[in-house]
């Protein structure tokens, strides 16, 4: 009797512990098929994991290795509200999505389509694995963006509150402005005068070989306007650079991060600019430590709060009236504007 039941509970205490196991492996793979592959619909994922469901059931009952009745009218007349209770309830989101878009910002529809819900401990295990790859190849952007998003919470209510505390970046909150090659006149900036914060901008794109469009959007915040937040400070983290008169070597990377996680107070820049620093070569870590590191700090608590600013319209602003306005002095001169433009 004693290893009866012994048997009896390790068959359950296996059973439940095999249960939780699958539960965990069918919620990451899920999250892998829409969010890393893209797949258009979860509607035919769930579709598709309950037939597949189903058809294992069936193979398992006729090798004999489980047991459970036969399906029968009975069975159909027990269950029979939960299709409908399915059915309507998916019939309902789809409305409610369908209506809530037609008076969305575009920002609005397009994070609907790539936003992903997080459970606790999921957000918790996403942040530690990005954390991890993050470390290991600061290089991999994904991760890096998956971390500022699962880690950021605190820091974008800071950031918002602090938008809505001036004209402007209320204005930025209201309208949602986006800034890709299709909403920025990247060939118009290029004509602006030298010196203006349009034409460094543009600059800044060509010399760097990097674009406006390369910005992943954003997935796991939960909350609309926060997340218009964390996708502002992506899409205006080369302007940062640009008008900071940064470039984007390693140097000029952690000297950004640094006036970033003063000002943004985001957990991924911070661990950007102290773990960044140890990548450093020894002629760059004097620089750091001499020049950049100082000046960067000095920047991040001086100035103004850079999210704040609707660059869009300040194209054609002298970049050195720019600095003045904001209380940045640049570690690195600007070069004299030629009497030609």
């Amino acid at each position: 009797m004693p290893g009866t039941r012994q048997n009896v509970m390790f068959v359950r205490v296996g059973s439940a512990l095999f249960y939780g196991l699958s539960s965990f492996l069918i919620t990451v793979i899920n999250k892998m098929v829409l969010t890393s592959f893209e797949f258009p619909s979860f509607q035919i994922l769930g579709v598709g994991q309950m037939l597949a469901t189903i058809m294992l059931l069936f193979a398992a009952k006729k090798l004999r290795y489980v047991e459970f009745p036969n399906l029968e009218a009975t069975t159909c007349v027990k269950i029979w509200p939960l299709p409908i209770i399915y059915i309507v309830s998916g019939w309902s989101a789809r409305s409610f999505s369908s209506d809530a878009a037609s008076s969305a910002s575009a920002f609005t529809m397009d994070y609907m389509k790539h936003r992903v819900s997080l459970s606790s401990v999921q957000r918790a295990i996403l942040a530690a694995g990005a954390a991890t790859i993050s470390f290991m190849n600061p290089f991999r952007g994904d991760m890096i963006a998956c971390l500022a998003e699962t880690t950021g919470t605190d820091a974008l209510s800071y950031c918002h509150r602090q938008m809505l505390a001036t004209s402007e970046g209320r204005r930025i909150l209201a309208e949602k402005p986006r800034i890709s090659s299709s909403t920025v006149d990247l060939s118009a900036l290029k004509c602006l005068p030298e010196g203006t914060l349009g034409r460094v901008y543009r600059d800044f794109l060509d010399v760097n070989n990097v674009s406006p469009d390369s910005r992943p959007p954003v997935r796991f915040v939960q909350d609309t306007e926060m997340a218009y937040v964390m996708q502002r400070y992506r899409e205006t983290h080369d302007i940062f650079h640009a008008l900071l008169l940064m470039p984007t070597t390693m140097l000029g990377e952690v000297s950004v991060k640094w006036v970033e996680a003063l000002q943004l107070r985001l957990p991924m820049c911070l661990s950007g600019a102290i773990f960044g620093a140890y990548r450093l070569r020894q002629r760059q870590r004097k620089l750091y430590l001499e020049h950049h590191l100082p000046w960067a700090i000095n920047t991040g608590i001086q100035a103004k709060f850079l999210l704040g600013f609707y660059f869009e319209e300040r194209w054609d602003q002298h970049l050195a009236d720019f600095h003045r306005e904001i209380n940045v002095v640049p570690l690195v001169p600007m070069k004299p504007v030629s009497n030609n433009t």
